[in-house]
This record gives C-alpha cells, sequence and structure tokens, in this order.
C-alpha cells in the first residue's frame, strides 16, 4: 500500500471519529441514507497529500483563540503637536490606570460600554486630551453631538451614547470635573464606531459557527485619532457601511417604516387599541386605517391619518413578507390577527422595523468589503447567487440543511471543483445500515459500490460480510448519475465540513421548503456553477460535461472566491429590491431579543 492510500484511508476514519453524529434507526434507502449522513471532513480533503495536510491544518485553525503573538509597538497618530500641555492629563492617566468600567461625574456613575477599547486608544496615543483642554469642553464635541442624533437613522439608540449627559454639554464651557466627562465622550465614539462597524450583538450567539473578522478596536481607535489630526471626526464614521448598497437600502427602507417614531427597546402594540374587523385596503378611508398606522409606526402623510396611502401600503407589505404571510398589502384575518398580538409573532408594534433592524445587524457582521467577486448562500432564501461588483452573474434554486442539520453561516474562500465525485458511506451508517444489507445480498451493491480495504477496491460481492474483518471495509459509491452527490462538487475546506453538490434529487427543488440534506448545499444549476468559476480558467462548456460524466472524479483548483453563508430574513439585492424569506431556524426572535437588550 502505497503513502498516498495510507494517508486517505487513515484521513477519512480518523476524521469521520471526530465528525461524528447520531443518526436515524430504521432502514431507509439510497438518498435517504444519505440525506442521514453528516457531512464529513474526508469530503473536502484534496487528493494531494501535501494540501490535504495543509487545509486540514486551515480547518482546525479556523475559528481558535488566537496565538499570543509578537506585535510591533503601536504608532501614535496623534503627534506631540497635537498633544499640547495639560495639566489634567495626570488625572486623565491616573484614571486609566485602574482600569475603569464606570465613572463618576456631578455624583452619578455612568457605565463605560467599550472600557477596553477605550483604554487602548489612551495607550496607543499616549494619553492625549482628545475633547477637553484643561477645564474647558473643545468645539468637536458638537460633531459627536451630530453623529449621536443621527444615530436612529442605523437602528441604535442615541442613550446608548451617553445623550442625556453629552446633550447637555457646551463646547467652551468649562467644567470642574472635566476628566469624567473626556472619558465618557471617547467611549461614545468608538462604542457608535464599532456599532456601525461590527454590530451591537455578537454574531456567535445566533450563529456559533461565524468567523467574519471585524474592525478591531485599534482600527476602530486609529479612526479617531486620524478625525482629531484631520479636524474632521465625522466622516469617518459617517462612511462606515457607504459602500454596502444592501445596508443603505435596507436602511432607507428601514427609516421610511419608522417615519418619525422614536426607537426605544420596548416599543409595542401592547398600547395601542386593536384593528377591527374590516377589511383595509390601499387608497381607502377609514377610522381604522389611524390604528394600523399606530401599529406599524407610520405617520400620516398631508395630514390625513385616516387614508390608506402608498407608504402605508409599503409598511404593510414588509411586515406580511417577514412574517410570511400572503404580501397582498390587504389587512384583514391572518394579517389583522399578528397585528392584534395573536397568532405566531406577538404583533410588536414596528413588526416589520424590527425585521429590518435586525437585518441591518447581520450585514453589519460582514466585511466592509466583500469582494469584487463573490458567492452567497443566503439560507433562509434557499438561492446561491455568485455577484461580480452589483452584477448577477449566476443564481440557482438550493436546498439547505434540515431544521436537525442547519447548515451554518460562515465565510470561506472556494477553492476546489470535484468532476464525477466519488462519496464514502460514514462507518456509522455501514454499521447501522448497509452491513445486514451487505450480508443478505452483497450483489446488490456490485453496480454503484465499491468495497475498499488497505487500499485494495473491490466488488461488494467479493467480500465475507459475516466475517469480523468485515468492519475494516468502506463502502464507497461510484461516480455516475445515481452518486449522491451527483455529478460535480465545489469546496471550500472548512471544520464544519460543508459544501455545494450537484444532486440526482432533482424533483426536491420544486418544493418550496427546501431545508432537506444533512448540512451542505445542493443546487439546482451546478453545471452553470463551473461554467462560471473556470470560464477564464482554460475550461469549455464541452470540456466541463465530459469530466463530469466520467467514472474517475477530477479535481479541479478554481481561483479562490470568497463565499459567504448568510442568514438573511430581509435583504436587497444591489439594485434596491426588496426580498424576504421564511425564518427557517428560527433566529430572528432570538436575534431580536438580543439586539433590544442591548440597546440598554
Amino acid at each position: 500500500m502505497n503513502v498516498f492510500s495510507r494517508y486517505r484511508i487513515a484521513s477519512v476514519f480518523a476524521l469521520l471519529a471526530v465528525s461524528g453524529a447520531t443518526f436515524a434507526q430504521e432502514a431507509v434507502n439510497e438518498e435517504a441514507v444519505f440525506d442521514d449522513a453528516p457531512p464529513s471532513l474526508a469530503d473536502n480533503l484534496p487528493p494531494d497529500p501535501s494540501a490535504a495536510t495543509s487545509e486540514l491544518s486551515e480547518m482546525v485553525a479556523d475559528g481558535a483563540a488566537p496565538q499570543e503573538t509578537m506585535t510591533q509597538t503601536h504608532q501614535s497618530i496623534i503627534g506631540e503637536a497635537m498633544r499640547p500641555f495639560n495639566s489634567r492629563r495626570i488625572e486623565l492617566i491616573e484614571a486609566l490606570v485602574l482600569n475603569p468600567t464606570e465613572v463618576s461625574y456631578n455624583g452619578q456613575s455612568y457605565p463605560l460600554k467599550n472600557p477596553q477599547r477605550l483604554r487602548l486608544f489612551y495607550e496607543n496615543e499616549q494619553y492625549p486630551t482628545v475633547w477637553t483642554q484643561e477645564n474647558n469642553l473643545l468645539e468637536r464635541v458638537d460633531g459627536l453631538k451630530r453623529l449621536i442624533a443621527d444615530a436612529p437613522q442605523d437602528a441604535l439608540p442615541p442613550a446608548r451614547y451617553h445623550s442625556a449627559l453629552i446633550n447637555n454639554l457646551q463646547a467652551g464651557a468649562q467644567y470642574d470635573d472635566i476628566v469624567p466627562l473626556e472619558l465618557l465622550l471617547t467611549d461614545a465614539y468608538l462604542t457608535l464606531a464599532g456599532d456601525l462597524a461590527n454590530g451591537l450583538v455578537n454574531p456567535r450567539k445566533t450563529h456559533p459557527e461565524w468567523n467574519a473578522e471585524g474592525v478591531s478596536d485599534e482600527a476602530l481607535g486609529d479612526m479617531l485619532a486620524q478625525g482629531v489630526v484631520s479636524g474632521d471626526i465625522e466622516t469617518a464614521i459617517r462612511t462606515i457601511n457607504d459602500g454596502n448598497p444592501r445596508y443603505q437600502a435596507l436602511k432607507q427602507r428601514y427609516n421610511a417604516v419608522i417615519g418619525n417614531a422614536i426607537l426605544t427597546p420596548t416599543n409595542s402594540s401592547s398600547n395601542s387599541a386593536p384593528l377591527p374587523k374590516v377589511t383595509l385596503r390601499p387608497g381607502m378611508n377609514h377610522e381604522a386605517v389611524a390604528i394600523l398606522r399606530d401599529k406599524l409606526g407610520i405617520p400620516a402623510e398631508g395630514g390625513d391619518p385616516f387614508y390608506y396611502d402608498d407608504t402605508l401600503a409599503d409598511a404593510v407589505l414588509t411586515y406580511q413578507q417577514s412574517h410570511g404571510l400572503k404580501a397582498d398589502g390587504i389587512v384583514s384575518g391572518k394579517t389583522r390577527n399578528m397585528l392584534n398580538g395573536g397568532n405566531k409573532s406577538g404583533g410588536t408594534r414596528n413588526a416589520s422595523a424590527d425585521s429590518l433592524m435586525i437585518n441591518m445587524e447581520r450585514l453589519r457582521w460582514l466585511p466592509q468589503d466583500m469582494g469584487e467577486t463573490y458567492v452567497l448562500v443566503n439560507i433562509p432564501s434557499y438561492y446561491v447567487k455568485m455577484y461580480r461588483g452589483n452584477e448577477t452573474v449566476y443564481e440557482t434554486k438550493a436546498i439547505m440543511g434540515r431544521r436537525d442539520r442547519q447548515t451554518p453561516a460562515f465565510t470561506n474562500h472556494l477553492r476546489h471543483i470535484v468532476m464525477s465525485p466519488s462519496w464514502t458511506v460514514p462507518p456509522t451508517i455501514m454499521k447501522k445500515d448497509k452491513i445486514n444489507k451487505l450480508r443478505s445480498n452483497p450483489g446488490a451493491f456490485d453496480g454503484s459500490f465499491d468495497a475498499v480495504v488497505g487500499g485494495r477496491v473491490m466488488r461488494p460481492s467479493a467480500v465475507n460480510w459475516g466475517s469480523p474483518a468485515a468492519v475494516h471495509y468502506t463502502l464507497r459509491q461510484k461516480p455516475g448519475a445515481r452518486n449522491a452527490l451527483g455529478k460535480v462538487k465545489f469546496l471550500f475546506p472548512n471544520k464544519h465540513a460543508i459544501y455545494l453538490h450537484d444532486t440526482p434529487s432533482k424533483g426536491l427543488f420544486s418544493r418550496s421548503d427546501r431545508a432537506l440534506s444533512s448540512g451542505c448545499v445542493r443546487l439546482q444549476k451546478p453545471e452553470e456553477f463551473a461554467n462560471v468559476l473556470l470560464n477564464n480558467n482554460g475550461w469549455s462548456s464541452e470540456r466541463i460535461k465530459k469530466a463530469m460524466n466520467q467514472s474517475k472524479e477530477q479535481w479541479v483548483n478554481t481561483p479562490e472566491t470568497p463565499i459567504y453563508l448568510v442568514y438573511w430574513t430581509t435583504w436587497t439585492e444591489p439594485d434596491g429590491r426588496l426580498q424576504t424569506a421564511g425564518d427557517i431556524y428560527g433566529k430572528d426572535n432570538t436575534l431580536l431579543q438580543q439586539y433590544k437588550k442591548a440597546l440598554n
């Protein structure tokens, strides 16, 4: 047995043992067996041992705690010339040495939102006083006030940024207790910058597998320092998410929905009158329209609260779409019940605004730059798309993981295409389902499977499956039309063993609920995807089709392309079109509660 064979077999057994799980007990057909099989890390390994070792190391390292490394000393951005003598500076240093988590001003305690980020900024910049000079408050505090006042446009409440205190401060005025103000102003700025860049809620609370790196505390501090040097502290914050058309479209829609409503954690319809049993349609006048406006937070245009106008109709459509209702803009039956607090959702006052709000938060978890070309797997939509700039160059229906085997949300880079793939039956499935069938009728497996042991490949009927040695055999499904992976799979090696692939079960794509797989993502149009990925890589359509219909699997390296597996229930296409999908894994309400908790 050669080194390669020993390596592959050892890898399969070891990795499958690591990723083992429980399975259905009853005997099932071939496709059901595949559906029950958990994703395997071995299925993500390239055939070259050195490449496989390298990618396996990356999988293990992905998401692990960072190693302590020697780093260069941070070069302060605010130079000595920008740090004039200030007798209060020593008080600032003494306050920060105590690692404060709160500060006291005028006898009242104010918790710091991000004390670690605050300390890092002052340490990196050698303890400048940014907002104060001696006992005077500097003019740049007015810029911070404007930023905080605009925070509700991004579904962020000013109160989170010490607005009650800051709004009462006057630039140029003198304050005896100036050091606590210096700290609170910096905490407000850095917290707002971090919320816009990275979100309020740790994404791993709803998606433990999430691995996209946020903007670092050091980079957020540099943002403030550069603003101090340039004399403009506003532009850097106002341009966060500015280059993301999806975010900007959701933000615009959110502001249209909330109108002049005040963002609070407890806005709800519990204090509004219930909608009467009357059908409300766009264009009609009725006193119940005013109640509908109150529940959705939509003020009247033109001063007539009883007229059902287009703005209100858009809000109703968004509410219906985000709650899985028939989206027709007509308020009756289920829509009325849910708005009145019945049925599934409880009917919060700004239910459509809530959906927009939490999906804006999900967008903040992504990198500021997703790349010029990338693949997007939106799990609740059951679609996979590929973009170049704002152009959709590929899209297909997809099948996602079942609710008990959820497709995880994470980011990676697509690297390999495997044409005519084989599939190895996991050991647990062998033991629970296959071994008895092999003992009774091994010849039935000869057409589609090989038995493999010690690098030797043979017909299943040539093995004595009743022998104790049979446990050492693996069963490998041959490439072909009936292969569980179809004719091609697309790999972005990851520790979750998730990949995209073809399927012989094409009829499943006609279903509206396509949460059917064991975690991997099945594509309706995989050949088209291969053509798009390999278009400029020397592969013609004919060559791809031939490689997908051969008896031996073939690995192809594709240009590394960012791939994002996300969980969006309300989103927009790059052209601004609003889209919605059902909350298939029930994550929206969990995130909403976490978000509202973070608002305080």
